[in-house]
Parts: C-alpha cells; structure tokens; sequence
C-alpha cells in the first residue's frame, strides 16, 4: 500500500461525512430561505394593503378600527368593497401558505395571521364585505371563514347577554 493509497482511502473515509453534513446544512438554509420568501412576498402584499389604507383613510379598513366610521356614499362603499375583498385576497394566502404547515417559523406566523383575521371579523364592513365576495375563494379557506365567523358571532353573542346579565343585577352598596 503507497502513501497515495492511504490519502485516498483517508480522503473517502472524511470526505463522505463531511459532504454529508454539507448536504444537510445546505438543505436546512434552503428551506429556511424559502420559508422566508413566503414571508416576505406575503409582507409585501400586506405593505401595498397598508399605503391602500393610508390613500383611503376615510374608509373604515386599517386594522384599527375607527371610533365612529363615516357614513360611505356609493363610491366610497364600493371602494371600501373593493379593498376589504383585497384584504381577504391577503388572508387566503396567509392560510394556504401557513395554516397547515408544521415549521416553527410559519406555525408562528400563522398565529399572527390568525388572530389579525379574527380581529377584524369584529367588525360590521368587513362581515358585510365578506358576505358579497366571500364566495370567490379557495373553498378551504371559505370554510374556515365561515367557521371563524360564526365563532366570534358567538363569542359577541355570549358577552352581550352577559353584560345584558349584569346591567340587570342588583348593585352591591359600597363606598
């Protein structure tokens, strides 16, 4: 056996673990790489939603939601129709990319993007919208739309016949 024999052997017996664990750690970036490419075309859809809301501030559709909303005209309503189904176009594809996924990073983000469509749920322009154009989506997604409607409904439901409840009680004297 030469010298040239034992290098070569010593090269393949090192060699292969290590190009293995190169594989693995390549592997491992790319899907962190891809999954952070979701986010950020996602972000970027949100980002042009959120200008959109700043260029039609008198419509009730920033995620705060105003105190007292004007009343639309025609115009306006239909605009308000226009941008919430956009809105809806961005929560369809948060819960295709996130909402069945088993990553940390997108199980974590589709908390976020859950609670943030439960939010707005809340609110009466956003029900209403949906009612119109909610129809045109991944039927999935519609579902779970409509599941997540009728929760908070129920929810506002039970805490309105509780403060019903408790305006009704006697008071407690005190101080």
């Amino acid at each position: 056996m030469t010298y040239l024999d034992v290098i070569d052997k010593f090269v393949v017996i090192l060699g292969l673990p290590i190009a293995f664990i190169q594989y693995f750690r390549t592997k491992k970036k790319e899907k962190r790489d891809r999954e952070y490419g979701t986010y950020n075309a996602l972000d970027e859809k949100y980002l042009e939603f959120q200008k959109l809301c700043l260029d039609h501030s008198y419509l009730n559709i920033f995620d705060i939601p105003d105190e007292h909303p004007k009343q639309l005209d025609e115009k306006q309503a239909k605009e308000e129709l226009i941008l919430l189904t956009m809105l809806f176009s961005i929560f369809e594809r948060a819960y295709l990319l996130y909402s069945d996924q088993y990553s940390e990073i997108k199980r974590k983000q589709w908390l976020g993007w859950e609670d943030y469509i439960r939010s707005f749920c809340h609110r009466e322009n956003f029900l209403r919208a949906w009612e119109v154009s909610g129809n045109t989506f991944d039927t999935d997604f519609e579902g779970y739309m409509r599941q997540l409607i009728s929760e908070v409904r129920n929810e506002l439901k039970i805490l309105a016949e509780n403060e019903k409840l408790n305006s009704t009680l006697p008071q407690k004297g005190g101080r």
